[in-house]
């Protein structure tokens, strides 16, 4: 089935659990103004899973040393005492790590990810909408692909909901690139919802929008190994993004993930890893793992099959975010080569994931239509225009609050 292009997205944020929900209703307030848009409210906190009961830490350890798994329910409480401080970082580091040595289930992934929900802040859409994200960690260097397929998505129909951050392990994450490229990355909930109404893309600054995540910073950077937390940043799109592309550091985590974005929810994610990179790339087949609400089923993906012909790493190598920027902008001008195949593949098997093609193959094909005829460059440029304009209203809002 093909989804329309058009779009209308109802703008509305939930009252959130953090310290930023003064600042956030000045905001929505003004925004309701300029919009003349009264019916727009700040909705109550959602109840459902909000009340956690205590968490007895010494046994929750003491079973993750015997390599029992834990309820959803134990894992929602010990995230909500992290982040609120009842235990301390030795104790939240025993956790992570005693977690991941056991390793994670389904369950507790899921249960982990909705107690980071429930400390988040959301955005609201009456869109489905579409992420393509990774878990990052592949130490390959390579471009933002996942970043500009977002855009060829976006530019072929798809709404995207990009969640994302500043590089951690590479030297260019989502935000650094999109920044270079001239994209405002640290808007307002409202204003976020506004850009996937009008442009079809929206980012998501994760600081801004998990602000709990300084909560268990200390830990992770104490830690210095990968935990748990690595795994969860593709399951806490604030949109609620119900379609993904979702890439990972190894195979050996795909079919975890798949499992708990099915708990969570999801419509249709595909779960991929291919040739050491967390997303799909023309370099060779990708594993696969595609979650639906009713089914989940492994396969290999080969891109030649797909038209897609074959690429040596060092053509996918990026930089900093000023050269990624500038091979970004040259893509999506319509040049050819091994980065727009790459960006290309990613974009097509997306939009048959968010059903806005019937097959990858027909997905790809949108995806070339896009980027070869430049129009995804105008897309890009629409969301830079829009997104620049609203961030001078939200800067303006916080600066004289109504």
């Amino acid at each position: 089935m093909i989804m329309q292009a058009g779009c209308n997205c109802k703008l509305g944020v939930r009252q959130p659990s953090t310290k930023l929900h003064a600042k956030l209703q000045t905001r929505i307030r003004s925004t309701q103004k300029r919009l003349d848009c009264s019916s727009y409210t700040l909705d109550q906190p959602e109840t459902k899973h909000a009340k956690q009961e205590p968490i007895h830490l010494p046994q929750v350890l003491s079973a993750l040393m015997q390599r029992r798994d834990l309820t959803k329910e134990q894992c929602r409480a010990a995230v909500s005492s992290i982040v609120d401080g009842e235990i301390n970082v030795a104790q939240a580091a025993a956790f992570m790590v005693l977690l991941h040595s056991k390793g994670e289930t389904p369950q507790e992934m899921a249960g982990l990810a909705e107690a980071m929900q429930l400390k988040s802040v959301p955005v609201h859409t009456s869109c489905d909408v579409l992420d393509i994200v990774g878990t990052g960690g592949d130490g390959i260097g390579s471009v933002n692909i996942s970043t500009g397929a977002c855009v060829l998505a976006a530019a072929a129909g798809a709404h995207v909901a990009k969640h994302g951050s500043r590089a951690i392990s590479s030297s260019c994450g989502a935000a650094d690139v999109l920044e270079a490229l001239g994209v405002a990355v640290e808007l307002s909930p409202a204003s976020v919802s506004r850009c996937i109404e009008e442009t079809r893309l929206g980012f998501m600054y994760a600081p801004y929008y998990h602000p709990v995540m300084k909560s268990v910073k200390s830990v992770r950077s104490a830690l210095q190994v990968r935990t748990t937390l690595n795994m969860l940043g593709p399951l806490l799109n604030p949109a609620g993004a119900v379609y993904g592309l979702i890439g990972v550091y190894s195979p050996d985590i795909s079919m975890l993930m798949a499992q708990a974005l099915q708990q969570l929810g999801t419509k249709k994610a595909l779960v991929v890893h291919s040739q050491g990179l967390d997303e799909l790339t023309p370099m060779g087949t990708a594993d696969v793992v595609e979650a639906t609400q009713d089914n989940i089923r492994r396969y290999v993906l080969e891109p030649k099959d797909l038209g897609i012909n074959r690429c040596q790493v060092s053509d996918l190598k990026g930089g900093d975010a000023a050269l990624n920027a500038q091979i970004l902008r040259d893509v999506f001008g319509g040049q050819q080569g091994a980065v727009a195949d790459a960006l290309c593949l990613n974009a097509g098997v997306a939009l048959a994931a968010a059903q806005v093609a019937p097959t990858a193959r027909d997905g790809i094909r949108m995806a070339q239509e896009v980027q070869r005829s430049g129009q995804a460059g105008k897309t890009l440029q629409n969301w830079i225009d829009v997104s620049q304009q609203l961030h001078f209203a939200d800067t303006q809002d916080a600066a004289h609050p109504v």
